[in-house]
């Protein structure tokens, strides 16, 4: 995530999200002097309304277990015109069923800890109800999604 202003030359700060507080002292560790890392949870985010200028999703969230959430939660901290980029998993809708109700519920059964996976429908979906719009939805090479989202500049009526 990317909120405005900073001491950085480029005015560009940066603060990074994890649920693990171990993991946000190994990002710590780096020293990223523009970058703070903070404990939290994408479903509900530690974060003011209107905070961040973009955030970046890449490969987390097929382990949330309640998306709605999370893309209520992005949309309540982008700016005005600000910017959801997500990265994650998807394919055509049989094999996402597939990987739903055989793959995942097996991973789960060793701990591996994947919750869902989504087709482009769905997402498109779970965007627009959070009233973020979509300008960009596309399934690339090797089960890839991408997903850049636009939070309205005016609120809509």
């Amino acid at each position: 995530m990317r909120p405005r202003g900073g001491d950085h030359p480029f005015g560009r700060r940066y603060t990074g999200l994890d649920l693990t507080p171990r993991m946000v002292e190994v990002a710590d560790a780096k020293g990223i002097g523009n970058a703070r890392f903070v404990v939290g949870d994408a479903e509900d985010l530690p974060f003011d309304d209107a905070s961040f200028d973009a955030i970046i999703c890449a490969n987390s969230f097929h382990h949330y277990p309640n998306s709605r959430a999370f893309f209520g939660e992005a949309s309540r901290v982008l700016r005005p015109g600000g910017r959801l980029v997500l990265r994650d998993y998807t394919t055509a809708a049989p094999i996402v069923w597939l990987m739903n109700h055989i793959e995942m519920p097996l991973a789960n059964l060793v701990g591996h800890g994947d919750v869902r996976a989504y087709t482009l429908d769905e997402v498109r979906t779970l965007c627009e109800g959070s009233g973020l719009s979509c300008e960009r939805l596309e399934a690339q090479r090797r089960f890839r999604l991408h997903l850049v989202a636009r939070k309205p500049a005016t609120p809509r009526a």
